[in-house]
């Protein structure tokens, strides 16, 4: 099933999408570094902060939602859904195999965003210091914390034959992310918005947000165990829609 799922997405401009998005996030943190020299004057700290600004606060999000939906557009297409249903055996293989199938292409944006900045500090703006393992810690585990908003935009494409509804919907959780990552008052509900949960974990240890926290087991540990149980949430919502749902 993950196979077939993943010949779809080939022939799709998913790849184009996860490859352009970092790489504008990189390419605008780097440009801000070498323009405001004198205010971004921290070296590594300085250039990854700028990179996962944006890229954490809209880029990633969007390119998930953009994602999921290009993953789901064929089955609202002509008799394919039916197709799927009826050689699918059970409703949590189709799930599962949506989310994994998703969770490639973004796999692979969070490898081009580390590989691309760490490229850019040390070929481009020849930044002096040693590599910053945090900043690849951080991309490594916002590939985990991504995982409810990979279950929540494909319920959302699954549910919604609009191309454009979902990728909307992603945006106003975007929105709603801000406040949540950025007021002391408002922090507990990062644990809730999964935009919210993929800004701070892409940010930690970061300057860029200073509420989301450093990498140590008393930030990471609740944000990873949060973004797992809204997954698993998430995606019995999903098989109980399948069950239920007349979607056609």
């Amino acid at each position: 099933m993950f196979r077939a799922e993943l010949i779809k997405l080939k022939r799709s401009t998913t790849w184009l999408i996860a490859l352009v998005l970092p790489l504008l996030a990189v390419t605008t943190g780097a440009i801000n570094v070498a323009n405001n020299a004198e205010t971004l004057n921290s070296g590594w700290e300085s250039l990854t902060s700028q990179a996962v600004l944006f890229y954490g606060l809209l880029f990633f999000s969007m390119g998930i939602a953009v994602i999921a939906a290009t993953a789901w557009r064929i089955e609202h297409r002509g008799t394919n859904w039916n197709l799927l249903l009826t050689t699918t055996t059970r409703p949590i293989t189709l799930v599962v195999a949506k989310i994994a199938v998703i969770a490639v292409p973004v796999a692979f944006m969070q490898v081009v965003l580390v590989a691309a900045t760490l490229f850019a500090g040390a070929f481009i703006l020849r930044l002096d210091g040693a590599i910053p393992w945090e900043f690849t810690l951080a991309g490594l585990l916002a590939m985990v914390a991504a995982l409810p908003l990979i279950a929540a935009q494909s319920l959302l494409s699954m549910l919604l034959k609009s191309f454009g509804a979902p990728i909307a919907i992603c945006l106003v959780g975007c929105v709603a992310a801000v406040p949540a990552i950025t007021s002391a008052a408002l922090r507990p509900l990062s644990f809730l918005v999964p935009q919210a949960i993929d800004t701070r974990t892409l940010n930690l240890s970061s300057v860029a947000v200073v509420n989301s926290g450093s990498l140590t087991a008393t930030d990471v540990v609740p944000i990873l165990a949060a973004a797992l149980a809204h997954t698993a949430i998430i995606a019995a919502v999903s098989v109980t829609a399948l069950r239920t749902i007349k979607l056609r």
